[in-house]
């Protein structure tokens, strides 16, 4: 199955339609993957998991499953920022 040139997006969820399985685009360099599991292609979830980046130290977080609160994340004693706001 072939998919258009569009450009990986930072968050996109990947499921296999026979495990269940599940990834997630960490590093969205340049065209959109094409992920395979159980020799079956992986189709593309609607859900976008939001990434969060330390403007001090530069690490980053991708939120897998959000509560029912508000979620805030913390590093380097200062808040972290949704790389959706950013531009890099």
């Amino acid at each position: 199955m072939k998919r258009s040139g569009r450009r990986a997006r930072l968050g996109r969820v990947y499921h296999c339609p026979i495990c269940g399985a599940e990834l997630s685009v960490i590093n969205a360099g340049g065209a959109e993957p094409h992920p395979y599991c159980c020799n079956e292609p992986m189709e593309v979830v609607e859900l976008i998991n939001r990434v969060f980046h330390c403007p001090v130290c530069s690490s980053e977080v991708m939120v897998i499953q959000e509560g029912g609160g508000r979620l805030e994340p913390k590093c380097c004693n200062r808040p972290m920022i949704a790389l959706d706001a950013i531009t890099k």
